[in-house]
């Protein structure tokens, strides 16, 4: 077999057995908050397979687009802004066996100086099968993994935010009302969107949308559930389980 082959082979065979593998784990959390009054954090990672499976946890910093995704960013960039410094946790890697869970247990320090404001880092959750120490040859071990965000807060919070320029668009064949939303302050905004109808009736809703410092707004994307025509609310209210209290409105005629 020639190289090339041999490596379009490896990648047909990780994007078949991946999806198998990542619903092999479930989380308890896919969202770690510390907030003034909280030190300690924890997840618990379940292997709901029939094999044991490898882990490892990375402690790192994404920023996000405007797009709303997530991109890896130099720790050199986000010097004063980024929690990765404060944060220790354990276990770092390990194995789960089968059908048992695994606690991660994080803890947060804050320097007595530190600045009020939000601090961010991402906790990457990389699992792949183990290995079996009596098989022979060559085993593909796909590895697939999470990204938990750990935001920490600090000290004096303020944000404000507007939903601006409500549109109907076209994405991926399916109708969706885009929306910008804004962000003004030390802190991110975390929470649900609903197009509601003139009934008060669903007809489009998103969950666990972000918008993160530095940004200073990203594009919504809300899927409609059925066809509307006529006027409609957009609605957004902040997840008070993280810290939030934000609701907006705003009006759109489809």
């Amino acid at each position: 077999m020639t190289c090339k082959k041999h490596i379009a082979l490896l990648l047909v065979l990780s994007l078949v057995f991946s999806s198998k593998v990542f619903a092999n784990l479930a989380l308890s959390e896919y969202r770690l908050y510390f907030d003034n009054r909280t030190k300690n954090n924890s997840l618990m990672i379940r292997n709901t397979s029939g094999k044991t499976l490898d882990f490892r946890l990375v402690l790192t910093h994404k920023d996000m687009t405007e797009d709303g995704a997530l991109i890896d960013v130099p720790l050199s960039e986000v010097t004063g802004r980024s929690a990765k410094g404060m944060l220790r946790f354990s276990p770092r890697r390990g194995q789960i066996a089968a059908k048992e869970v695994q606690a991660i247990r994080m803890t947060v320090r804050k320097k007595a100086d530190l600045a009020h404001g939000e601090y961010r880092a991402v906790l990457r959750i990389i699992a792949s099968e183990s290995q079996d120490p009596n098989a022979s040859g060559i085993s593909i071990k796909p590895k697939v993994a999470y990204s938990v965000p750990v935001i920490v807060r600090h000290g004096q919070l303020e944000v404000s935010s507007q939903l601006i320029n409500p549109q109907l668009v076209t994405q991926n064949g399916r109708s969706n009302v885009l929306v910008w939303q804004t962000l003004q302050g030390n802190r991110s905004l975390y929470g649900d969107f609903k197009i509601l109808d003139s009934d008060k009736q669903i007809v489009g809703e998103i969950r666990n949308v972000g918008v993160y410092t530095p940004l200073n707004r990203r594009k919504v994307f809300i899927p409609l559930q059925t066809s509307v025509q006529g006027p409609v609310t957009i609605q957004y209210i902040e997840n008070n389980k993280y810290g939030g209290s934000i609701e907006l409105e705003v009006p759109m005629q489809l």
